[in-house]
């Protein structure tokens, strides 16, 4: 049989890593990518494995989940993400979770940043475009990576807290380097998004996997609100906004979630990503499903009722649910872990509130919340003068707006550091307590996986 090369280019794109490799991403060799035309270099960014990122792991660790079922015996990592355990791979000698998948992309980003200006085809510009969405998509990457394995951002210790390793290198005799810290990290990825923003399409990539100028500016309002620079992240968020061609979906004009236009040809997505697990399914935490309000039609195209035979959740009777009995459930597009519109209305909407600007912060959560009520009956516009009922109203909106995304749990941290996070209970079946996450806690910081620690002895465990 004969196999066209970028088939076999494409086949072979598990990544050639040798023995440095695999301290870091814990991935044995499968296999050798020979890049040498610009159109196998556009076909690495291409890539399925590129389309995934952020976790899905990070969704169970969240206060808005519930494993009713969860049992003493289970060890997978569903059931040690859930419960906050120190490492989500129960199986030192497999590839640990997150970590591997986050390198991975790390890797192939990397092999397009360092060769692609060897290319034998392509113009100057074309490889600078495709250098230019690689340096976007590593700083995607680093950016969950220093929300998950290092302490939130504080810029009074941000110089000396640990991150992770920053590998910018493919060549496999080069040593692990050691953890880098917060601030480096952040100065990085706001350095390499910076150096890319000239070079990249403008406005929205036909292709919303991969890098724009939109997707930069969003990516920047993203990493300065974790960041805790809300003024610089509102700036990036209302850039990224102007594009005309971006826009909100008023949930009114679709009759069922099947209806609504994929991730990648909707138009309030900006630099699309699938979680690692595209279709996960969550039994909703109860106390969760209570802040929704009547006529919330995200209820409607992301949960639904098992007890109902799955039915869609028009409305909800609490005084019969069980625990388990809802879930979400995406029956049409599944939530993007990359940008979208609404995720840099609510960082502009956020910023403002912190910043005292109610009107403007108002002007963008009543204009979300418009596109996300029933019709039905006239909508009601939230209205405050308390700063601080504006802010709650906005994060609680993040919560509905962004729900089984991975951000949940980023927020939970940098939140927890404003002590605006109680103390979390796991249940089990009878309702027993089996686990807490208590504020200010530990577990707030993922550990190193134990694998690669015994590549990396000398290697500091957080």
């Amino acid at each position: 049989m004969i196999f066209h090369k970028h088939y076999i280019l494409a086949f072979l794109l598990i990544l050639v890593c040798g023995t440095s490799c695999k301290k870091f991403l814990d991935i044995e060799p499968r296999g050798k990518v020979m890049l040498k035309t610009i159109s196998d270099f556009d076909l690495l960014l291409n890539g399925r494995g590129l389309t995934t990122s952020g976790n899905s792991y990070l969704n169970l660790m969240t206060d808005e989940c519930d494993k009713p079922a969860i049992k003493s015996d289970d060890y997978s990592s569903d059931a040690l993400s859930y419960l906050w355990q120190e490492q989500l791979t129960a199986d030192a000698g497999k590839p640990p979770v997150i970590w591997t998948e986050a390198y991975t992309n790390i890797y192939v980003y990397n092999a397009v940043i360092n060769q692609v200006e060897n290319a034998t085809t392509g113009s100057v510009l074309e490889k600078r475009k495709l250098k230019a969405e690689a340096l976007l998509g590593r700083a995607f990457e680093y950016l969950y990576l220093v929300n998950m394995y290092a302490k939130p951002y504080n810029k009074a210790t941000a110089d000396v807290d640990l991150s992770v390793p920053f590998v910018s290198s493919t060549d496999i005799t080069t040593k692990t380097p050691a953890r880098a810290t917060v601030n480096f990290m952040y100065n990085q990825i706001l350095g390499d998004i910076n150096a890319a923003l000239p070079d990249l399409i403008k406005g929205n990539n036909p292709n919303k996997f991969r890098g724009s100028v939109n997707a930069a500016y969003s990516v920047l309002a993203r990493a300065y609100f974790w960041k805790n620079d809300y003024a610089e992240a509102a700036k990036y968020a209302a850039l990224a906004l102007a594009d005309p061609a971006n826009g909100l979906l008023d949930l009114n004009t679709f009759s069922v979630p099947g209806d609504m236009p994929a991730m990648i040809a909707s138009k309030q997505e900006i630099y699309a990503r699938y979680g690692t697990t595209p279709v996960q399914t969550l039994a909703s935490d109860i106390d969760f499903l209570k802040t929704f309000s009547e006529g919330d039609l995200r209820l409607k195209m992301y949960y639904v009722n098992v007890s109902l035979n799955y039915a869609p959740v028009e409305t909800i009777d609490f005084t019969k649910l069980k625990r388990g009995d809802i879930l979400f459930y995406p029956q049409g597009p599944v939530p993007s872990f990359g940008t979208s519109v609404a995720e840099m209305k609510l960082i502009i909407a956020e910023a403002a509130a912190r910043s005292g600007n109610l009107s403007l912060a108002l002007k963008h959560l009543n204009e979300l919340r418009l596109s996300r009520m029933s019709n039905k009956k006239p909508y009601q516009p939230y209205e405050s003068s308390d700063a601080e009922m504006v802010l709650q109203q906005i994060l609680m909106e993040r919560r509905h707006e962004l729900a089984s995304n991975g951000m949940r749990w980023i927020d939970m941290r940098r939140l927890d550091v404003e002590k605006r996070i109680p103390a979390i209970n796991r249940f089990d079946a009878n309702g027993k307590v089996i686990m807490t996450l208590q504020p200010n806690s530990k577990q707030y910081v993922l550990k190193i996986p134990t694998n690669v620690l015994g590549f990396n002895p000398d290697m500091p465990q957080n």
